[in-house]
């Protein structure tokens, strides 16, 4: 057994646990030029920091793309739901525990990971349904939930629905179909949300506008 490259902990054969694995690909982690991986949004790793720039702040000096990408897909969906008459409440990580992205603040062990896993929104229906959503985006509109959260101890919210966002869809599935190998649906063909297919549309032609160059 190798140990990972980014956090240390075992990842069999590979450079990376499938966590940092996952990170890496949603570029939230890279590498800085001494070769170690690193949190994206800093030209150099912490240890090349102390090393040269002892005398100085570490600063965030990058855009991390992932996340803005990320955020445009919450506010589409934020904004849509909104815009169907949902009553729309933020309850992702960074709002219940603000600051937790930080790197004063864990993002390993059992409880960081539980904090991870929140839903975005909790979304209420005109006839008073309540639903937790967690928004996803994927350029090439493929996710696989069993996998992403494989090392991650689960996806604990069965109730929750997925909405995954791509340049030319919104998708839809409930999270417990998903863990059975269920695909995703069209969200206007989903029948456990009352939706306006002409909004819906309208937010499509949001997401290409956004991503549709990604």
């Amino acid at each position: 057994m190798i140990a990972c490259k980014s956090c240390g902990k075992e990842s069999g054969k590979y450079k990376l646990c499938l966590q940092c694995h996952y990170d890496y690909e949603e570029g939230i982690i890279d590498k800085c030029k001494c070769g170690k991986y690193k949190d994206v949004r800093y030209e150099i790793c912490f240890e090349c920091h102390k090393k040269y720039n002892k005398n100085k702040l570490w600063k965030k000096t990058k855009i991390n793309d992932w996340a803005v990408k990320g955020r445009i897909a919450e506010a589409i969906v934020e904004e849509m739901f909104i815009s169907m008459d949902y009553r729309v409440f933020r309850f992702g990580m960074e709002n219940a525990v603000p600051g937790f992205g930080s790197r004063h603040l864990p993002k390993r062990g059992d409880v960081a990971n539980e904090v991870r896993k929140m839903p975005d929104f909790i979304v209420v229906s005109p006839d008073n349904k309540i639903n937790y959503i967690e928004v996803k985006y994927r350029t090439d509109g493929q996710f696989d939930l069993n996998e992403y959260y494989k090392d991650k101890g689960g996806y604990p919210y069965d109730n929750a629905y997925i909405i995954l966002i791509t340049p030319r869809a919104i998708l839809t599935q409930k999270a417990s179909l998903l863990k059975k190998g269920m695909g995703f649906m069209y969200l206007a063909k989903c029948k456990d949300f009352e939706t306006d297919k002409e909004i819906i549309l309208e937010y499509v032609g949001f997401c290409k506008k956004f991503f549709g160059n990604c």
